[in-house]
């Protein structure tokens, strides 16, 4: 008799206990919100070293930055972390390409980075073989997973009005996808 009181005992504190963590746990909802980083204001210059091009580094939110080079043909822009090997290529845009109007929108789950909005021209066909580029025939929003989202890998038609809900809307939902907590989709920022 002892023994059965003290297994139904120990089974309603378990029950209990499972239900006050799946309650806890279904009480946190993730929370998005967005912060920016303009590619042309505040950003440090790095010169050329050993007849290479220069770079310029832009702060972004915890450690994260982006750094912007140019090659012999191309410009790149990456996301990285400061003090660590992780790269996350944004993009590879002509060397025409005026970075000081462009702004990074880092795409926030409770306060952590795990994506970036970025938006790009994008280019016909090259005239010829001496072209990596054609003309700019239009734009689109990049939605590029940081670290541990490799999933989040999209473009956008920039010329909907609705892109930049789009846009940021497609990272979250990718974010919640990758199994990392429920999902509460409020956002704080206006279309651009």
């Amino acid at each position: 008799m002892m023994r059965t009181i003290l297994v139904t005992t120990a089974i309603l504190i378990c029950l209990a206990t499972a239900a006050f963590s799946q309650k806890k746990a279904a009480a946190h909802k993730t929370v998005f919100t967005s912060t920016y980083t303009a590619l042309g204001h505040g950003c440090q210059e790095l010169p050329a070293e050993n007849g290479g091009d220069g770079a310029t580094i832009c702060r972004g939110p915890n450690r994260y930055q982006v750094r912007s080079y140019y090659s012999a043909a191309t410009m790149q822009i990456n996301a990285e972390i400061r003090g660590k090997d992780d790269l996350f290529p944004l993009a590879t845009l002509s060397l025409g390409f005026d970075q000081s109007k462009t702004r990074i929108e880092w795409r926030l789950a409770d306060g952590k980075p795990f994506a970036v909005i970025l938006r790009v021209p994008t280019y016909d066909k090259p005239a010829s073989d001496d072209e990596f580029f054609g003309k700019v025939i239009g734009e689109v929003l990049i939605v590029k997973g940081l670290k541990g989202f490799p999933n989040i890998d999209a473009s956008i038609n920039a010329k909907r009005a609705s892109a930049n809900v789009e846009a940021r809307a497609l990272a979250d939902k990718a974010y919640a996808e990758s199994g990392k907590k429920p999902v509460k989709f409020i956002d704080l920022q206006k279309p651009h």
